[in-house]
């Protein structure tokens, strides 16, 4: 009885061997996942924080909770991506700073008026 006890005892701490392993493993594999995210995101941090700053980025889970802000936030993003393709369009054609700096002024003060014409859901009468 005892032998039957041993052996399967040295089965259990085999078998605990092989998932420390394994564990081990995967606990390394998501230590170097997260390593080489975090290189390439690190530049993109700055750019990230303005997108949640505008409330176009928000995390999945303390994002927003309603149909409505989701949908707000992504209205909120495609109005970002269309305005700073216009702006890049703008920067490269124009040398003016004079032009520059107003029509960013500009789009900061007609953001809401873009928003509730480009996404407004109620009908016209």
């Amino acid at each position: 009885m005892s032998r039957e006890r041993a052996r399967r005892r040295a089965e259990r701490a085999a078998a605990a061997a092989v998932e420390r392993e394994r564990r081990a493993r995967e606990r390394q594999r998501q230590e170097r996942r997260a390593a080489a995210v975090r290189a390439v995101t690190l530049p993109l941090r700055p750019v990230v924080a303005g997108l949640r700053a505008t409330g176009a980025l928000v995390d999945g889970r303390a994002g927003r909770r309603t149909a409505l802000g989701r949908a707000r936030g992504r209205e909120n993003g495609v109005l970002l991506a269309v305005v700073v393709a216009a702006h890049v369009i703008l920067w490269l054609l124009s040398s003016s700073w004079w032009l520059r700096g107003s029509a960013l002024v500009l789009t900061a003060l007609a953001w809401p008026l873009l928003t509730v014409m480009f996404f407004d859901r109620r009908p016209t009468r």
